[in-house]
């Protein structure tokens, strides 16, 4: 059975290629979605007849993570990245503080859990007196070791909770 929908990534020279059909435009969409998230591009959606349909997404979200140790600092980029977002990473405090000034947007700051509290809770102090309609994420070893002043506070092992905080703290 022919798909009435067909969804197409649009190359640099301004080819399409076809990637798969789609029952209706919810599934068509979705599947871009899924598709734009790991294989970043532009994407169109056709009907039968060949007219464009054209979908809007919202723009990714910037994801500042100040992290304290490198393996976490990767892990987590990684992931924020699979999530479809742009992720900007720095390795201590000092390093974000002299980025942060030659960057023009930032939507969420994340802040990594292996530094000790007082280094983590001068970064949430300090982001907040120079950013402070950015939501900032401090990520906790545990439930009772909350960073005083972060919009969101999440249990770094606690992976169920990450997507919908990031994507609360990302509106």
């Amino acid at each position: 059975m022919l798909s009435p929908f067909h969804v197409s990534k649009v190359y640099n020279d301004g080819s399409l290629h076809w990637l798969e059909g789609a029952v209706n435009m919810e599934r068509a969409t979705a599947r871009v979605r899924v598709l734009a998230a790991s294989s970043p591009g532009e994407y169109v959606i056709t009907n039968l007849t060949g007219k464009k349909i054209s979908v809007e997404f919202p723009a990714k979200q910037i994801m500042f993570q100040i992290g304290y140790d490198e393996k976490d600092l990767n892990a987590r980029a990684e992931l924020f990245r699979r999530c479809g977002h742009k992720v900007i990473s720095v390795a201590d405090n000092e390093a974000a503080k002299r980025v942060l000034p030659s960057i023009h947007s930032v939507d969420v700051f994340v802040v990594g859990h292996t530094a000790p509290e007082q280094t983590r809770e001068e970064m949430v102090k300090w982001l907040k007196a120079n950013f402070p309609k950015v939501k900032i994420v401090a990520l906790i070893p545990s439930g009772n070791r909350q960073v005083p002043r972060a919009d969101y506070n999440i249990v770094v092992n606690d992976w169920d909770k990450w997507p919908s905080l990031l994507a609360a703290a990302a509106s």
